[in-house]
């Protein structure tokens, strides 16, 4: 069996419907051929017989329980594809909180990490300072004020980060673009 090319398929109208291109009988029977030529009458005649055979085609009539173990199939399987489809929504769910609290848990370690990493910075900083001889009453008065900078500093990042967290600019974008 040949697989056919259907880029140098030619289609002719057929005359017992005008919505098909080709009758059945022509596209199963490789021997009638259809090309329009009608110089040769009995070319034509037999063309015309041979569509006029193809209307009048058996087709299968099945019974009840044929049309219904087919409905029951149909819809076994379209229970089957909803189900899987509910599996895989559920699947997807369940990844999203487990990566939900992965990143609560891991942003709590991180947050505890950098408080006692930024303890032993100011405890460094503190006995460098006491060190080469800064007075007991000095060290914390420089340390806080180092701190309290650093704070207002990280302040005004989150601040100003905290004004582009809107989405007010991705629809300006999204009306820029889609108009």
């Amino acid at each position: 069996m040949t697989v056919p090319d259907f880029r140098r398929a030619n289609f002719n109208l057929c005359t017992e419907n005008p919505f098909r291109l080709t009758p059945p009988a022509a596209q199963a029977n490789p021997n009638v051929t259809s090309n329009g030529d009608n110089a040769n009458a009995a070319s034509a005649a037999s063309e015309h017989s041979t569509q006029h055979k193809s209307t009048q085609q058996n087709y299968p009539d099945p019974s009840f329980s044929d049309i219904f173990s087919a409905f029951s199939e149909a819809f076994t399987q379209r229970k089957a594809q909803g189900l899987a489809f509910l599996e895989l929504t559920n699947s997807e769910l369940m990844l999203i909180k487990k990566s939900f609290f992965v990143t609560v848990f891991a942003c709590l370690a991180v947050f505890a990490v950098g408080t006692v990493c930024w303890l032993i910075l100011n405890i460094a900083i503190g006995a460098i300072l006491h060190s080469v001889g800064v007075s007991y009453v000095v060290v914390p008065l420089l340390l806080l004020v180092f701190n309290s900078v650093a704070a207002f500093c990280l302040f005004k990042l989150a601040q100003n980060s905290f004004n582009y967290l809107s989405f007010s600019r991705l629809i300006q974008t999204w009306r820029r673009v889609f108009g």
